[in-house]
């Protein structure tokens, strides 16, 4: 594959990421979550979504893929998860009362005309240091 045909592949992903994160947020509208932050950042690290429901925060990751391969919510690795938890834990902090919180993973799997969606809800759990 060529450089040129390589940028704009990166293009057209980037493009259905966006789009992604835009359907993901519709999604949880309609479900009666509010949006506290989109794309929210804490130094390297981003959330995709923050939001709100019934006094817990709900931070989310959104995986979009084209191919049907494995399911993108396993691309959220260790290291991934690690990041994600560094910031919501920067996030809640910063909050001025204590809230419940989970993590979730949102995925869309095809094209932007024809896609499959997935929602894991309280996908996993910050990993504790156990001080070793």
């Amino acid at each position: 594959m060529s450089r040129i045909d390589r940028k704009a592949l990166g293009l057209k992903n980037r493009e259905w990421g966006l789009k992604a994160e835009r359907l993901a947020a519709e999604y949880f509208l309609k479900a009666g979550y509010t949006i506290r932050e989109r794309n929210w950042r804490y130094g390297h690290f981003e959330i995709d979504l923050i939001l709100e429901l019934d006094r817990t925060l709900v931070f989310v990751e959104v995986k979009a893929r084209c191919g049907g391969g494995e399911d993108p919510a396993l691309s959220v690795d260790r290291r991934k998860r690690h990041r994600i938890v560094c910031a919501a834990d920067a996030y809640l902090r910063r909050q001025l009362v204590l809230y419940q919180y989970r993590f979730d993973i949102v995925t869309f799997t095809g094209t932007e005309e024809n896609y499959t969606f997935a929602h894991y809800a309280d996908a996993y759990l910050p990993e504790v240091n156990s001080g070793r």
